[in-house]
């Protein structure tokens, strides 16, 4: 039996938790379209501060990831769960504004710099590659941690694949336009 302060506590941080995760696409946006100013005036120092606040950010979210899923499985199966349920549609931060326009606006925009970065950032970009990376990493542990082998809420019962594989394809996907090869 659940008591109220432990579904208090993972109602908390599972909505801290978004709330950050949006802010980091906020700050991302921003550190993103200002590398992008840099690149494109070959700047290559204000270039580097810019990737270098990105994969800081990046880092933030992989923390973010585990403290939002810090909290018991019965706390998700009781209260957390339904409660996305309720709380929209399809609940998931893939329906969120901002992170579609990193997505597909931001990170694209950069994938020439990614693919074939000047040599003045090449450790740079592999850095924030890394990031990347583990930012997913962390992802999957949540989804894994609470749905194993079950479908995300976002695909729905019917879907093919688990939280945690639809994971990987984000990943990979997002990896490519990074300039990291499958």
């Amino acid at each position: 039996m659940l008591n109220l302060h432990e579904l208090d506590h993972a109602r908390v941080r599972w909505q801290l938790g978004h709330h950050l995760f949006f802010g980091y696409v906020q700050a991302l946006i921003l550190a993103c379209t200002r590398l992008q100013t840099a690149l494109d005036g070959s700047d290559w120092p204000q270039a580097r501060r810019e990737m270098e606040r990105a994969t800081q950010l990046l880092w933030g979210v992989a923390v973010t990831f585990k403290l939002t899923g810090g909290f018991s499985q019965a706390a998700y199966d009781g209260y957390v769960r339904p409660n996305m349920f309720e709380a929209s549609d399809g609940f998931s931060g893939l329906w969120s504004h901002d992170h579609d326009y990193l997505v597909k606006k931001v990170l694209r925009g950069l994938k020439p710099y990614f693919q074939n970065p000047p040599p003045e950032l090449a450790d740079a970009v592999q850095t924030f590659q890394q990031a990347f990376a583990i930012m997913y990493d962390s992802h999957k542990y949540v989804c894994q941690k609470f749905e194993g082998d079950a479908p995300s809420l976002l695909m729905g019962e019917e879907a093919q694949k688990s939280a945690g594989e639809m994971i990987d394809t984000f990943k990979r996907n997002r990896l490519l336009v990074l300039g990291v090869p499958a």
